[in-house]
């Protein structure tokens, strides 16, 4: 597809598409098979549904994992947030086909080629945070007071990683014998 054009459908089937109301499940093999010629790209990935981050940790935590390959996040209208993973689904075949279909999971099988993202972007999309950084770059923006409160949990995080440690022990010392009293007392008993 050049330019980001939809792909070119059957005209029967392109009429089952965009004008059927039947549910996804009623869709005949051979119809999910037209409207999904080409593409696999709901089976290259997971996405869930996660608590929207409110304090700084949280916010913290979320940027932390976008440090990883394949972790994305994104947010749709009304402030629903997503974790997107990265994951080729171990049942598509090189032909980009399931190879588990008539035995697949009912989250598959409910799935609508006629409304998935292929067809339809997602129009209630607020942000997407590839990485780290655009999530810091969106929260000093859209929530400035959340990014102080993130900058003050960083800053007193470094404070303590820093700070002396009252009472502090060496873990050699507590992994070597040392004379205490009773050491005293053995050396001493018999010498009375």
């Amino acid at each position: 597809m050049a330019n980001g054009d939809s792909p070119r459908l059957d005209p029967d089937i392109a009429a089952v598409a965009y004008d059927d109301a039947r549910d996804a499940k009623q869709l005949s093999p051979a119809e999910n098979a037209d409207l999904c010629a080409g593409c696999v790209q709901c089976c290259t990935y997971l996405t869930i549904e996660i608590d929207a981050p409110r304090v700084a940790w949280e916010y913290d935590q979320w940027i932390w994992a976008l440090h990883h390959e394949g972790i994305e996040l994104y947010v749709e209208r009304p402030e629903r947030w997503f974790l997107h993973v990265g994951a080729r689904c171990r049942q598509l075949t090189p032909a980009g086909r399931c190879g588990i279909h008539g035995h697949h999971p009912v989250l598959c099988r409910e799935h609508d080629p006629r409304s998935c993202e292929r067809r339809y972007p997602l129009s209630d999309l607020r942000a997407w945070f590839h990485d780290a950084g655009e999530l810091e770059a969106w929260i000093r923006r859209e929530r400035p007071a959340h990014w102080a409160r993130l900058a003050a949990h960083r800053d007193a995080a470094t404070r303590a990683a820093s700070a002396p440690t009252a009472g502090f022990v060496a873990l050699a010392a507590l992994t070597r014998p040392s004379p205490g009293p009773r050491a005293t007392e053995a050396r001493g008993a018999g010498t009375v």
